[in-house]
This record gives structure tokens, C-alpha cells and sequence, in this order.
């Protein structure tokens, strides 16, 4: 693991999925992606499968992050936030 930290962008969208969740829990899911994500987002995450196999996500309790990895820009592209049973269908 390099000690160079990946760039987090959010969609409008991923920061749209953010407001109906409590202020304290979508405190932490940023300051998760921004600090302990962003530090290895290939191995901290876990990449989706069939229609979403470009995508990873990372998980925190009923939450997950969907974001997608830029390897030459060293960049994580969070595109959806929300919980576990309505995230994928999204």
C-alpha cells in the first residue's frame, strides 16, 4: 500500500443520496471514503458483479458507497450511497 492517497470525487447524485440519511451517519460515510477509503480503494473495496462489474463498493453496516476507480488518475468516482436492500436497484 503506497502512502499516496487517492482523489474522491462525488457525483451529484452519490451527494444527493446523502441528504434523507441522518446527519451523524452521512458525517461518518464521508469521512470513511475520505479518509480510510481513499487510502486503497482496490483493497478496501469489494467489486460488484454482472450488470455493475465495473463498479466496487464499500460497505458500512447498512450502508454501502458504489464508486468506480480511475487507475491512471488515481481517482475514486463515488457515484451512489445508500442501504444495503435499495442500493443495487438503484
Amino acid at each position: 500500500m503506497t502512502s499516496e492517497r487517492w482523489k474522491v470525487l462525488w457525483e451529484k447524485r452519490a451527494l444527493e443520496d446523502l441528504l434523507p440519511i441522518a446527519r451523524k451517519d452521512a458525517r461518518l460515510i464521508v469521512e470513511k471514503v475520505e479518509n480510510h477509503l481513499s487510502k486503497d480503494p482496490l483493497k478496501i473495496g469489494k467489486p460488484l458483479k454482472g450488470q455493475l462489474k465495473t463498479f466496487y463498493r464499500y460497505r458500512m453496516g447498512n450502508y454501502r458507497v458504489v464508486y468506480a476507480v480511475e487507475k491512471k488518475e488515481v481517482t475514486i468516482l463515488v457515484v451512489r450511497v445508500g442501504k444495503r436492500d435499495k442500493i443495487y436497484k438503484k
